[in-house]
């Protein structure tokens, strides 16, 4: 948490420092005009530092992620300052019309819309047209937008970060903190699209487990030296390079290791959820694999002081899975006590089920749970405290599709537990 709050404070500082370096910190006074413009050029400032910002937080350089409290916090982080920053590109252009609006309409228009050259002007125009053909999926006016298209979509993002510092070059009085945050964003593209994708590990699929009609388990062997160095509840970016796949060849995706820390293979659980991820139940033993990682900052590495519940639903087991693997490997846990709930529709959907029951039966700090909805219907609080009465003491874990962690975290919070006792991982077009 500590390294998370440097990297927020860090952060903050790099907001203001375009502001600062530019001198608008200070309003010019009660003069309606000048204040339109004063407001119009600190919006214009923000609004390029945020989404220049946003750009640089797309390293995602495996440990760096830590200082944020993990990468799906950093990605929170990147989707909040990109959103704020096209909003305040918006209000920018607003104020530049309501400044001239105060002398008339045709002084409004002319610096909106001046004569064609007036290149840094119209730079902007196209930064903003960039941006929006960008950022039009996630208004979702075409549906849910595809993973392998909104990912295409960033290279657009790109273009109109070129366009805005063309835009923001020609006027600003102080350059330089546009030059700095220029390079360093063109960097992070550069490193995400092209240099990262070739350095990424090699490994080869070694097995293929198939746990049930729908999930894999696949063990992955570096192709030279040994298997990354990771923690429990960690995941890792996959691009598998098997030319026989249905569909995925050469498509990174998000996956939570199950391994064990230190062991001989790298492990993955595969839930087909989608093209991608059903192509890759098929995937050929001794074909190639990329790996980059490992990132996130889930499960705590340090031991809890408090008793522990662990909360996983459906393919959202897999962090405990590594975690109860580890413990396993050690013989204890590191916590007084941990409580593991596996949440599923049926039991045959518990595809880890029998491994963790064998597991937990050999420690005696581990108690396994598995809530059946079929059966016991929707998980509620009177089930949860059958198995966990002292609820309120714990410190909680949780792993799941979206509506299943809002609705736990509800329940949590009518029953007493803080929300800062309260972590949760999701995954949603990382």
């Amino acid at each position: 948490m500590r390294s998370a709050r440097v990297g927020e404070l860090t952060l903050a500082l790099l907001i203001l420092l375009p502001l600062a370096a530019s001198g608008h910190l200070a309003p010019p006074g009660a003069d309606p005009t000048a204040m339109l413009y004063w407001l119009a050029r600190v919006t214009g400032v923000l609004a390029l530092t945020l989404i220049l910002l946003a750009a640089i937080l797309s390293f995602r350089i495996p440990g760096l992620d830590r200082w944020f409290g993990g990468l799906t916090r950093l990605w929170s982080i990147h989707h909040v300052l990109g959103w704020a920053g096209f909003v305040l590109v918006l209000s920018h252009v607003w104020l530049v019309a309501a400044g001239g609006l105060t002398t008339s309409v045709a002084a409004a228009t002319h610096r909106l819309f001046p004569p064609l050259d007036h290149g840094a002007i119209w730079a902007g125009w196209a930064a903003l047209l960039a941006l929006l053909v960008f950022l039009a999926p996630t208004f979702k006016f075409f549906g849910e937008p595809g993973y392998a298209r909104w990912k295409r979509l960033h290279l657009i993002s790109a273009a109109a970060l070129v366009l805005a510092l063309v835009h923001a070059l020609a006027l600003a009085a102080v350059a330089w903190p546009w030059w700095l945050f220029g390079a360093l964003a063109l960097a992070a593209i550069l490193w995400r699209k092209l240099l990262s994708p070739r350095m990424a590990g090699r490994y080869r699929v070694e097995a293929v487990d198939s746990l049930g009609p729908d999930l894999v388990e696949l063990q992955l062997a570096p192709v030279t030296g040994t298997p990354m160095a990771h923690q429990a509840g960690q995941f890792v970016y996959l691009t598998p390079q098997d030319p026989t796949l249905a569909s995925g060849c050469g498509e990174e995706h998000p996956y939570t290791l199950s391994s064990a820390p230190g062991a001989r293979h790298l492990r993955i659980g595969v839930k087909a959820l989608g093209d991608a991820t059903r192509a890759l139940q098929r995937v050929r033993p001794g074909s190639e694999v990329r790996i980059e990682g490992p990132y996130g900052d889930f499960l705590p590495r340090h031991p809890q002081p408090r008793p522990v519940l662990w909360v996983g639903a459906g393919i959202g087991i897999t962090p405990f899975v590594g975690a109860v693997r580890a413990m396993a490997e050690r013989g204890e846990s590191p916590h007084p006590s941990v409580r593991l709930v596996y949440a599923v529709n049926t039991r045959g959907d518990a595809h880890f089920a029998d491994e963790l029951e064998a597991l937990a039966a050999n420690l005696p700090n581990l108690s396994l749970a598995i809530h059946e909805r079929n059966a016991s219907g929707l998980l509620d609080a009177a089930w949860l405290r059958d198995q966990c009465p002292d609820l309120e003491r714990h410190e909680v874990w949780i792993c799941g599709p979206a509506p299943f962690d809002r609705h736990l975290r509800m329940i949590l919070r009518a029953q007493g537990v803080p929300r800062r006792r309260i972590h949760s991982e999701a995954f949603h077009l990382l």
